[in-house]
């Protein structure tokens, strides 16, 4: 949503960050800045619990810059990388799939994809580059509430109207939603 300063663009973009991710969990997001660049992120990776089986944990690194433009302020992500983790034997962690985007890191590599670990004829297939929309968190938390089975901290109407509403502030005020082809 457009701003009256950097300082409430960058404050209003972590508001609706944090609101969504506290669907899942209350642990908190460490926020960095350097210059006009800014970074939202969980480190160490954060523990979700499931409604069966061990729990999940997730790693969440945003990237975005503060940009005027004829409206006011805003904040225009750059890279995001969601990951998704289980603890194995031995207490490390795996991935189980990585859901990137950082286009002005990897020149060849433009495009939102995802990394999923597993093997193939092809062989391990967590090297691969799926191609994916943009996903947006609110999309990354409902489909860990939905397809892993993460307990929502919330009632139920009230973690989906966070999500949806946040989804669409999202939507409204996004720069990317005409992009040309990916690959």
């Amino acid at each position: 949503m457009p701003a009256k300063s950097p300082n409430e663009a960058d404050s209003n973009f972590a508001y609706y960050f944090r609101e969504s991710l506290s669907v899942v969990t209350n642990s908190y997001l460490k926020a960095g800045a350097e210059g006009n660049n800014r970074v939202l992120l969980y480190e160490p990776p954060v523990k979700l619990q499931r409604k069966s089986g061990e729990p999940l944990y997730i790693a969440i690194t945003q990237t975005y810059k503060l940009e005027e433009n004829s409206d006011g302020f805003k904040a225009r992500t750059t890279s995001y990388s969601y990951e998704i983790m289980v603890k194995k034997a031995g207490g490390n962690l795996e991935t189980v799939a990585e859901f990137h985007w950082h286009p002005a890191t990897t020149k060849k590599l433009r495009w939102p994809h995802v990394h999923v670990k597993g093997y193939s004829a092809e062989g391990e297939l967590d090297r691969k580059h799926f191609p994916t929309a943009r996903l947006s968190i609110e999309d990354f938390l409902k489909f860990l509430i939905r397809d892993f089975g993460v307990v929502p901290r919330l009632a139920y109407e009230e973690w989906r109207e966070i999500l949806m509403r946040n989804k669409r502030e999202f939507i409204a005020h996004a720069s990317w939603l005409h992009y040309g082809p990916l690959i």
